[in-house]
């Protein structure tokens, strides 16, 4: 399974094994941009239709369980060591949904992408208990860089008019100033996914792999070429996934958009949409190196290793967002 803090681009990720899935069935995918065909030209084409975000994706001649899940959840088999962590309990999510396997959702009819059937049931106990016990599961971590995320969402829940996105519990999110919402309500959830892969690391060693965001914005092949060895999928070439790393690239997706007449990534519009659109008060503080150390020092305190954190300064979209408010 393939977990992504919320924030993260899940539709890059879940892009990229949708294709690697079809073209391992035979079927092909055309480059809307350069014409160039994908696969075997006699298998049937990617039917679009049939991508509505999962969680679930339909890979048969992928995984022995011919389902992978590409979401949001707190690492599987976490729920047995979870009491070692005196605040977890008591710290909510950002969200309902951001930890899917453990929110009490209908688990009896799970929505699966690209399948033959719209839903399969998933027993929650069994997926919890086969990470200590089946070393064939394998779990990925996406991260992102947690002030970015903090930003992102920040804006995203001030646009929000239906509770329970608009309200943290009973203050409404326009009341928080960025700085509250990010100490007392962004952060600790952040802490709250990202040490659940963390620990399952530590506890068992092999079954987890973590990776930041940033490395697969910069590095997308050599990335998630690690990515598909860690799943124990490292039969591809270097120059399919190159292909398919191209398939999955935002400007190529737009094209397939336009061509299918809407959006197959709603997400990632209304991320762009809330970057631009969030306070200048909460840009300008997420650049403040002095608030990211504490945001940092927060983080180590609830047990986050910080080492995941040294690569990424200052983000480049944040910079990009402040310096166009200032030229504006």
């Amino acid at each position: 399974m393939v977990g992504c803090i919320p924030g993260s681009d899940v539709w890059f990720v879940r892009f990229t094994f949708a294709f690697l899935s079809h073209l391992q069935q035979g079927g092909h995918v055309i480059d809307r941009l350069s014409g160039r065909c994908i696969g075997n030209p006699a298998g049937p084409s990617f039917n679009f239709d049939h991508m509505s975000g999962g969680p679930l994706l339909w890979a048969p001649d992928l995984l022995p369980s011919r389902h992978l899940f590409i979401g949001h959840t707190v690492c599987p088999g976490f729920n047995r060591i979870s009491s070692e962590f005196d605040w977890w309990a008591s710290t909510p999510f950002s969200a309902p949904g951001d930890d899917y396997l453990h929110d009490g959702m209908n688990y009896a009819h799970v929505p699966v992408d690209l399948a033959p059937h719209a839903f399969v049931p998933v027993s929650v106990g069994d997926v919890d208990a086969a990470a200590w016990t089946d070393p064939r599961q394998r779990m990925v971590l996406v991260y992102g860089d947690p002030i970015e995320k903090a930003v992102a969402s920040f804006g995203l829940w001030q646009s929000q008019v239906r509770p329970p996105y608009s309200r943290l519990g009973e203050r409404q999110d326009v009341d928080w100033p960025f700085h509250d919402y990010l100490f007392k309500h962004a952060l600790p959830s952040f802490a709250k996914m990202m040490m659940s892969y963390q620990a399952m690391a530590q506890a068992v060693p092999g079954s987890v792999q973590i990776v930041p965001e940033d490395a697969l914005r910069v590095e997308p092949v050599r990335v998630l070429s690690s990515v598909l060895a860690h799943l124990n999928l490292d039969h591809w070439d270097s120059g399919l996934i190159d292909a398919v790393v191209n398939l999955s690239r935002r400007e190529h997706i737009a094209a397939i958009e336009k061509e299918v007449g809407r959006s197959l990534t709603g997400s990632r519009r209304s991320r762009k949409a809330t970057r631009s659109s969030a306070p200048e008060t909460a840009v300008r503080a997420a650049i403040d190196p002095s608030l990211r150390g504490k945001a940092l020092a927060l983080l180590a305190s609830m047990g986050v290793d910080a080492a995941y954190f040294q690569s990424s300064p200052l983000s480049v979209p944040l910079r990009a967002v402040a310096g166009n408010r200032r030229s504006a």
